[in-house]
């Protein structure tokens, strides 16, 4: 009876030590070849490691043209995703945009020139809750709120839509 207690408490505890620490949690990824990147179902693309998993969508009616991971290990990981619209060229970098605020993430603009032209609407930036509205250019950089150290850089390249994803983990 003490015996079955003790390996009741035993359990208990390995159970407690395996949800809290994370090198124990990637014990049961060791066997497989990570980091790597999948897209789920709803078209959210699944970057998984060792010891954290980051996820963003793409943009609606895109298909991925290229997948490249440039580095990662244990909790990080930087790739380009490479993606066009319905029509075969880029994406609409607005919609994209406005679809990344709903996802939590934060948007700010990329390119640092300061120059505009005045026929490329704006978005709607939502900073510090309030409603900001700047242009998109081609480029736009997005945090996310939700998992934070997961960074993109969106940008237009060779008539694609690329995609930047960066994330490094807390542990």
């Amino acid at each position: 009876m003490v015996g079955l207690a003790c390996l009741a408490i035993i359990a208990f505890v390995a159970l407690f030590v395996y949800m809290l620490m994370p090198p124990l949690r990637s014990f049961s990824r060791m066997h497989e070849n990570l980091p790597t990147v999948s897209v789920e179902i709803g078209n959210t693309v699944y970057c998984r490691m060792r010891y954290c998993d980051f996820r963003f969508p793409l943009p609606k009616g895109a298909h991925i043209v290229q997948t490249n991971i440039d580095s990662g290990g244990f909790d990080t990981i930087n790739g380009t995703i490479y993606v066009a619209g319905t029509n075969g060229g880029s994406v609409n970098m607005r919609d994209y945009a406005e679809l990344l605020q709903k996802r939590h993430f934060s948007l700010g603009i990329a390119d640092a020139s300061g120059c505009c032209p005045a026929n490329i609407p704006d978005v709607p930036f939502i900073n510090a809750g309030k409603v900001i509205h700047h242009p998109v250019l081609s480029d736009y950089s997005a945090g996310s709120i939700d998992q934070v150290g997961g960074v993109l850089q969106i940008g237009i390249v060779s008539n694609m839509t690329q995609i930047r994803f960066s994330y490094f983990g807390d542990y």
